[in-house]
This record gives C-alpha cells, sequence and structure tokens, in this order.
C-alpha cells in the first residue's frame, strides 16, 4: 500500500511590536457631568461668580490704597506749600529735611493713627526739635519714611522750628524689639530720634523697628 507524500506547511512567526501604554483618565470622574448637565452648568455658574466677587473685592481694595495714599500726599502738599508761602505757618509748623534720601516733610504732633497719615509724628513728651534732650519722630515705613533705612553715620538731618533751623547729623542706627522703650530715654544731650518699622519691605506686620540717632552738631 503506497501512502501519499505528505507535505509539512510552516506559517511564518509574526512579530507583534510592543506597544506604547496610554494612560487614559477614568470615564467615572466625568460620568457625573455627562449623566447631569445641569449639575455642570451650575458648577461653572458658581466659579464664575466667585471669580467675579474676588476680582470686584480686589479692584476696591486697591482703589481704597490708591486713594488713601493720594490723599494722604496731597494734605502733605498742602502743608508745604502753607509753609513755603506763610510766615505765621513757619511759627507754628516744623519740618523734616534729610538731603540724602530726599525727604522734606512737615511734622504733625502727636503719633496716632491720623498723624501718622499725614506725616511723621513727634512724640508727646519727648522733647522739642532743637533743645536739649531726646526728641522722637516716628513715621510710617511704607509713606515718609520708606527710605531712612539708607541713612548711614555721617548723614545730615535738618530740623526748621520757629524761624531756626538746627542741624543734626546721624550717629547710630540699630534695630530693635516694639518692646524695647531704651530708645526713648532722655538725653543730656540734643538727639534726634528716627523710629520707623523693619524690614522696609516686610509683607505684613513688621516685626522690628528701625531706629536713627542723630545728634545736634556742636553739641
Amino acid at each position: 500500500m503506497q501512502v501519499p507524500r505528505a507535505s509539512i506547511f510552516i506559517r511564518p512567526r509574526r512579530y507583534i511590536r510592543n506597544r506604547p501604554l496610554v494612560l487614559q483618565p477614568a470615564r467615572w470622574r466625568d460620568w457625573d457631568n455627562f449623566k447631569h448637565p445641569k449639575l455642570r452648568a451650575r458648577r461653572s455658574d458658581r466659579r464664575r461668580i466667585i471669580s467675579i466677587a474676588l476680582f470686584v473685592v480686589g479692584g476696591v481694595l486697591c482703589a481704597y490704597v490708591a486713594g488713601s495714599y493720594t490723599w494722604m500726599f496731597a494734605e502733605q502738599k498742602k502743608l508745604l506749600h502753607e509753609w513755603k508761602t506763610r510766615q505765621a505757618a513757619r511759627e507754628v509748623l516744623t519740618k523734616l529735611s534729610i538731603p540724602r534720601i530726599g525727604l522734606r516733610a512737615v511734622v504733625m504732633e502727636g503719633t496716632s493713627s491720623h498723624s501718622l497719615l499725614l506725616g511723621p509724628g513727634h512724640m508727646t513728651g519727648s522733647a522739642l526739635p532743637g533743645t536739649v534732650g531726646n526728641a522722637v519722630i516716628a513715621g510710617h515705613r511704607d509713606t515718609f519714611f520708606r527710605h531712612i533705612h539708607r541713612l548711614k553715620n555721617g548723614d545730615d538731618v535738618y530740623i526748621l522750628r520757629s524761624g531756626r533751623q538746627f542741624h543734626y547729623v546721624v550717629v547710630r542706627r540699630k534695630i530693635v524689639q516694639p518692646t524695647d522703650l531704651s530708645v526713648l530715654r532722655s538725653s543730656r544731650d540734643g538727639e534726634l530720634t528716627l523710629i520707623t518699622c523693619y524690614p522696609p519691605r516686610a509683607i505684613g506686620p513688621a516685626p522690628q523697628r528701625l531706629i536713627i540717632v542723630a545728634r545736634l552738631a556742636g553739641s
């Protein structure tokens, strides 16, 4: 018995390249949005309202700050104009001048919030500028005293009061804690103490105080 020839057919192997793994977000996260389109619209409207409200609040705050600063410097400009044009104002008002930082400001009496908004304030109870003792003048770090941190020993400070000019020279500067009241002590010499918050570019309330001490020239 003869067996017919049998042929063996070998299929060529197919090499399947590995496909890159692609991560896709799970559809179940957006299922609520697809299932409830009204809910998605409500969320969008809520976010839009919150965004608009934040922009409005920010705009109001910026306008308030800008208006306060404009009013502040306008009032100080009026005081300087009175000082320059009226002799009677020179007998009553006190002017502070520091050439190094370009400061010219009329000093207010007292260190209340209202006084410090109009200009540097002379601390009630301290010596009058130009007399024996410690004359203390305070100012905000972001308004009239924003550049006094640049003062160095030997810089000139001038006080004009009652028709007279008093020349002070910076002799010391230091940084203290707000609870340190030694900077307010009396002195047997003619001294001028300038106080402001420190650091000058701190965001929010500054934690320390910058003290500039100047001595009356010739004392």
